[in-house]
């Protein structure tokens, strides 16, 4: 992995994605892996269930893995 994964661990962005019970917090974010690529992990584990090009697609596919 790179070596501030730590960094980007950190600065993860929710982009709206929100479980309909607010209390509750959202189970997948997006994060920057890189120049023009974003990892959508798993917010408990940091699993990586998936990456793309877009950051409005990345959060599309974190909404779809939400439901």
């Amino acid at each position: 992995m790179h070596e501030n994964t730590e960094f980007r661990r950190e600065a993860n962005t929710y982009c709206g994605v929100e479980s309909r019970n607010h209390t509750k917090p959202a189970r997948f974010v997006v994060i920057p892996a890189g120049i023009g690529f974003f990892h959508i992990t798993e917010y408990t584990t940091g699993r990586v269930k998936g990456f793309r090009r877009e950051h409005i697609d990345a959060c599309a596919l974190a909404r779809d893995l939400e439901r």
